[in-house]
């Protein structure tokens, strides 16, 4: 936001995406009330912002961007998969937002001793050693990452609100940044 550079960037939408509403909360918690003046900056360099992470990662690999918003384990499929070292995450030095992905049984499931037993295969070291290069991502348990992943950005920080807040901020944020970048 604050580089003096002439990158473009896509990023995704807050309201439709879990790494938009990621960028949102970073945002906050990095530019606090300076959060309308810091959107209003990066809309000056907003080549677009697409619906989900899908589309704006495939404008980015055509060439549409500079920066595209991501993961930091993105760069592990093009390491292991294509065999290139050309991408690679930012670090920002006020930390990065926390995502987490989750999965859980409802109180509703109409089969809840088998939504259990999913559940905990999920946690089974067969399921938890193929999520690195089944999802990108990095698994819940402490299982051996496969090579490649030792290249990545390893934020020191991570940043995060707590659910409460989110809940009772995050309305008010997205109507702050539809305000902010539609000026």
């Amino acid at each position: 936001v604050e580089s003096d550079q002439n990158w473009r960037v896509i990023y995704q939408d807050p309201r439709t995406s879990t790494p938009g509403l990621g960028l949102l909360l970073w945002m906050q918690k990095v530019y606090g009330d300076d959060a309308p003046q810091a959107w209003q900056k990066l809309a000056k360099k907003t080549v677009t912002v697409t619906k989900g992470w899908s589309e704006a990662y495939g404008l980015f690999l055509k060439g549409e961007s500079d920066l595209v918003l991501s993961y930091t384990t993105s760069p592990a499929y093009h390491i292991l998969e294509e065999k290139k070292d050309n991408y690679a995450a930012a670090n920002f030095s006020e930390g990065h937002y926390l995502q987490v992905e989750v999965a859980a049984r409802t109180a509703a499931s109409k089969q809840p001793e088998l939504a259990q037993k999913f559940l905990q295969f999920m946690v089974s070291p067969a399921f938890q050693n193929a999520i690195p290069t089944g999802n990108w991502m990095y698994p819940v348990a402490n299982v051996t990452l496969p090579a490649g992943f030792e290249q990545l950005t390893k934020p020191a920080t991570t940043l995060e609100f707590t659910p409460a807040e989110v809940a009772a901020q995050r309305q008010a944020w997205i109507s702050e940044w539809q305000r902010a970048v539609s000026r």
